[in-house]
């Protein structure tokens, strides 16, 4: 049987009908990861005229944004009182997203759960300074003592389930945090390719679609070139924690997942081999 050149997601797992998020954000990456949910037309434009409306499946989560505020950038060094500079009119929410946000404005975090009801807080870090340890340390203690759920993943793409019920319904929900892919092999090259989950970014999506048709003795070097092409935004700094580039990371994620799903399609290939029938009579 042919296998179709396309590329789609699985269904996800809807744990609920609707959840209600609340992102802020200074960084622009903020508007990719949101862009991302809502998937506009425009959002990706990689393939140009070849295009195959890969992403159209994945429909749009533009309901689920219940708020989405940028906070300042160019603040004094010290901020003596986080919530001045915090939306009054903060939604009642389920998860609040706070992306890219000044440090000092994050140990608000606690309280805006308060006003907000949210039953979870993510906090991505792209680069060391969004959240340095000190301040993530504080979070977590503050967060731990009113219930509440709680992921600093670094990078975004690194996020997997675990830290609790409401950020684990984002990942199913969504399908978005460490990518996963599935693929089938036509001899030796990638001939199906299907995001399982993508990077909250979405770029993902766009690595899949430079997969098509390529020799499996390539797959490196192309995963790596439409990684730095989309491109993640991860820092180039070497972060003292993980004694890399979080960019360095995020590249590791991405090729991991690529050689995984050619594993796990290699192994479908060999177990489904119809098997030799003897000529011996």
């Amino acid at each position: 049987m042919d296998i179709p050149n396309q590329t789609h997601i699985y269904p996800r797992k809807r744990a609920r009908l609707r959840l209600r998020l609340y992102v802020l954000y200074c960084d622009d990456y903020g508007e990719r990861v949101v862009g991302n949910l809502v998937n506009l037309s425009t959002f990706c434009e990689s393939c140009g005229l070849a295009c195959n409306n890969c992403r159209v499946p994945y429909g749009s989560f533009a309901s689920d944004i219940y708020g989405m505020n940028r906070t300042p950038r160019n603040l004094p060094p010290i901020v003596e009182e986080p919530e001045r500079y915090l939306p009054n009119d903060s939604p009642t929410c389920d998860l609040i997203m706070a992306i890219g946000v000044y440090p000092d404005l994050l140990y608000a975090l606690p309280r805006l759960v308060e006003k907000t009801g949210a039953g979870g807080v993510l906090v991505p870090i792209e680069e060391r300074g969004w959240c340095p340890p000190s301040v993530q340390k504080q979070l977590e203690e503050k967060l731990d003592e009113i219930g509440v759920c709680h992921a600093f993943p670094k990078p975004f793409c690194s996020l997997e389930e675990g830290s609790g019920r409401v950020i684990d319904e984002l990942i199913q929900r969504y399908a978005v945090g460490k990518p996963r892919l599935k693929v089938e092999l036509t001899g030796d090259r990638i001939s199906y390719v299907e995001v399982v989950r993508s990077a909250p970014c979405g770029s993902t999506w766009y690595v899949a679609q430079q997969m098509k048709w390529q020799p499996r003795s390539r797959l490196e070097d192309v995963v790596a070139k439409a990684h730095h092409s989309y491109p993640c935004t991860a820092s180039m700094v070497v972060d003292r924690d993980l004694k890399e580039p979080i960019l360095h990371v995020a590249g590791y994620i991405i090729r991991d997942a690529v050689r995984e799903a050619v594993g796990a399609a290699e192994h479908r290939r060999v177990e489904y081999q119809p098997a030799q029938v003897s000529s011996k009579r």
